[in-house]
């Protein structure tokens, strides 16, 4: 069963570089806000959608028995590490959930790459919840969508709590973050994005000027955000924690609360 939210998180390395150098900015203390959120929710398990793990054929789960972490940001000074258990019987029941509904999906055993161990970092930092990776694909949006209602359906009659986590940026401009370039097209994309998460309006996300969405380079085309609208079954507004832009890159802490999800287990303990 699902606990009562999913999440938005973002996944930069530097926000990993802020804590060691203890500069607790604002995204910080809205991590460690929600981090204290979900340790409430008690759940024994995280699917996390990586944005960053993009599969060339079906959308894949992870089924290894414990993730390595797999580098894939280097120059910071910092690692980002999060070596974690997983869960092979809830990673199976996603694909042939998935499967029975007409997605294309597979098994596969892989490590946990940043849009996994960042978010997690910050989530869960006693790393004591066992951990599902999924991938995106080179699939339309309305399969990402269909793949997001599969994880839905496999979250919701799984008998443990469950918490869903996209890891993913909205603007992505990596050549202007290497070169700390400012773009001013990339917080105008954004803003938008933002906006329309606030309210609801998921089919704005792919509107906007053609102009601006070329130099804010969307990750991964927003996919992971498809997905994550398939997931919450209808086009619900979300609660946004913290934005934090960078040079060309977009950093957002997203809450959505999910219809029919198990309640805290305070709210459990208290007589009905």
């Amino acid at each position: 069963m699902l606990t009562p939210r999913a999440f938005l998180v973002p996944h930069l390395p530097t926000m990993l570089v802020d804590e060691h150098r203890h500069h607790y900015t604002e995204m910080l203390r809205a991590l460690a806000t929600v981090s204290e959120t979900l340790r409430a929710d008690a759940p024994a398990a995280a699917v996390v959608l990586s944005a960053r793990w993009e599969a060339p054929g079906p959308f894949l789960a992870s089924v290894a028995r414990r993730h390595e972490t797999l580098t894939d940001y280097h120059g910071f000074g910092v690692e980002v590490r999060y070596d974690c258990q997983g869960h092979p019987a809830l990673a199976r029941r996603a694909v042939e959930t998935a499967r029975a509904a007409g997605v294309r999906a597979a098994t596969a055993s892989r490590g946990v790459d940043s849009g996994v161990a960042v978010p997690m970092h910050f989530l869960a930092p006693r790393r004591d919840l066992c951990v599902v990776p999924v991938s995106i694909a080179t699939a339309p949006v309305e399969t990402h969508r269909a793949w997001g209602v599969a994880l839905r359906r496999a979250l919701d009659s799984w008998p443990e709590r469950v918490v869903f986590v996209v890891g993913g940026l909205l603007s992505s401009n990596w050549h202007a973050w290497n070169l700390t370039r400012d773009v001013p097209e990339s917080r105008e994309f954004d803003e938008r994005a933002l906006e329309a998460l606030r309210r609801g309006a998921w089919g704005e996300l792919a509107g906007g000027d053609r102009r601006t969405t070329e130099k804010a380079q969307p990750e991964a085309g927003l996919r992971h955000l498809e997905v994550l609208r398939g997931f919450l079954g209808a086009d619900l507004p979300g609660t946004v924690h913290c934005y934090e832009p960078g040079p060309g890159v977009g950093a957002a802490l997203v809450e959505f609360a999910l219809a029919g999800a198990a309640a805290t287990r305070e709210d459990d303990a208290q007589p009905r």
